[in-house]
């Protein structure tokens, strides 16, 4: 918004000036004068800059609360739900007095329900993936351990010397962002066009967005305690402590079940 109230203007910086322009209205010159090419660019640069910074707030202030994947889904879903409440704000401020009554009732009504949850939807995504990027270290050992192997990050950790952990970290981390800002983008696209069927995805973001993050949130790998290891609350060395007691304590009783099961094999 602060972008847009500069069209046309020229700002003064110290070294330079800058005049933002209508990028829609570039990009249908650049696109030949495409004006559904150009329509869709736009909301991408809208998908890009809403989730980007939904992200980095939720990032910035949260991250040192994350312990599990878990954390930080909800994490990012409090952070769009504070960015659609303060967009939300904005636009009722607009129209307020522009519409009808019954007109600014229905507007309100889909920005609180469909709109409020199409930000949450996909800042859950980016949730995940940034959860599973976050803690790339110790999913990639329980992948291993469930015998999930990964040969392109073994093959680009040949070729490139890189750990896997820093690979699955960037390719998490960019699918997550992609995947975001894409489904936003689309659905800004697809209303924005008056398709007589848009308001099929309407449902689909509602309805599929709450049963999608709900599947999320209800999956038991996503609520493992994984920021406890490698931090100061519980060092790697403790926890590989912790694992071989563990063990011994495993060794023991499988040798106590044992002797207990001796005197009725001789009965």
């Amino acid at each position: 918004m602060i972008y847009q109230g500069y069209w046309g203007e020229t700002i003064n910086l110290i070294f330079f000036q800058v005049n933002p322009v209508d990028f829609q209205e570039n990009l249908k010159n650049l696109f030949f004068e495409n004006p559904l090419l150009a329509l869709f660019l736009s909301f991408v640069g809208v998908g890009v800059i809403e989730e980007f910074a939904k992200f980095w707030m939720m990032r910035l202030v949260s991250r040192r609360f994350f312990n599990s994947i878990d954390d930080v889904i909800r994490l990012a879903i409090i952070s769009a739900l504070g960015f659609a409440f303060y967009e939300n704000m904005v636009y009722f401020s607009h129209n307020w007095g522009q519409l009808s009554a019954g007109g600014f009732f229905v507007f309100a009504l889909m920005r609180v329900t469909v709109v409020t949850m199409v930000h949450v939807l996909c800042s859950g995504i980016l949730g995940y993936y940034y959860g599973m990027a976050h803690f790339a270290s110790p999913v990639l050992k329980i992948q291993y351990m469930k015998k999930e192997h990964h040969p392109i990050l073994q093959f680009m950790k040949n070729v490139l010397r890189f750990k896997k952990s820093d690979l699955y970290y960037r390719e998490m981390y960019l699918i997550g962002l992609t995947l975001a800002m894409g489904i936003h983008a689309m659905y800004d696209f697809i209303l924005s066009t008056q398709h007589p069927l848009a308001f099929l995805v309407v449902y689909v973001y509602f309805f599929g967005g709450f049963w999608f993050l709900n599947r999320l949130l209800k999956k038991k790998d996503l609520n493992l305690k994984l920021g406890l290891v490698g931090t100061h609350i519980m060092p790697k060395e403790d926890f590989v402590k912790l694992l071989d007691e563990i063990q011994l304590i495993k060794e023991k009783m499988e040798q106590d079940s044992q002797l207990k099961l001796t005197p009725h094999e001789h009965a």
